[in-house]
């Protein structure tokens, strides 16, 4: 093809048409202001009033548990005599690392009991020293042998056992109790 003949676009007409530039005008002007002042609220809300809302509500539990601090502070006033109290009641270490003495008295019953007349018990820290009489050898016997089956008891001793001189075959006797809090149990 030759260069001749080729046809090149030819401008007919022409654009008349101009586009005003607004953006300068007060009307769109305002309406940007606008629009960044609606961010700006929209972002202010979060960033602002919800922190100081949350920063209030935060004052006002404080100033609740300052109050409830008060009262318990009001109701501790106290504390001191009432210490003294439970001190001056309660046992010491030394009274709670001795053996309950009624349990004590109702072991001794029990092992003893109507078989012999108790003349004389003395419980003292771990140990209790019984004194009784009118009883046979074999008594005695079986009365130690009650009283070292008890968890309570460590050990006995038989100190003394002489007849009364009222019968040949009756004795008095003198048995001297290890005491100990009771084993746990396996």
């Amino acid at each position: 093809m030759s260069r001749k003949n080729a046809s090149y676009p030819v401008k007919a007409s022409m654009n008349l048409y101009y586009k005003v530039d607004r953006t300068k005008k007060p009307a769109t002007v305002a309406l940007y202001v606008l629009f960044v002042l609606a961010i700006l609220l929209g972002a202010g809300r979060f960033l602002v009033y919800d922190l100081w809302v949350e920063t209030e509500n935060a004052r006002e539990r404080l100033n609740e548990a300052q109050d409830q601090l008060e009262t318990a502070m009001t109701s501790l006033a106290d504390y001191e005599e009432v210490k003294m109290d439970y001190q001056r009641y309660s046992a010491t270490e030394e009274e709670a690392a001795n053996i309950d003495r009624m349990e004590v008295l109702s072991l001794l019953d029990t092992a003893v009991g109507s078989t012999a007349e108790i003349g004389n018990i003395s419980i003292s820290g771990s140990t209790a020293q019984v004194q009784f009489s009118s009883v046979t050898l074999a008594h005695v016997a079986e009365i130690v042998k009650r009283l070292e089956d008890s968890p309570i008891v460590a050990g006995t001793v038989v100190n003394t056992a002489s007849t009364t001189g009222d019968s040949r075959d009756l004795v008095s006797a003198s048995i001297l109790i290890q005491l100990q809090k009771e084993a746990a149990e396996e």
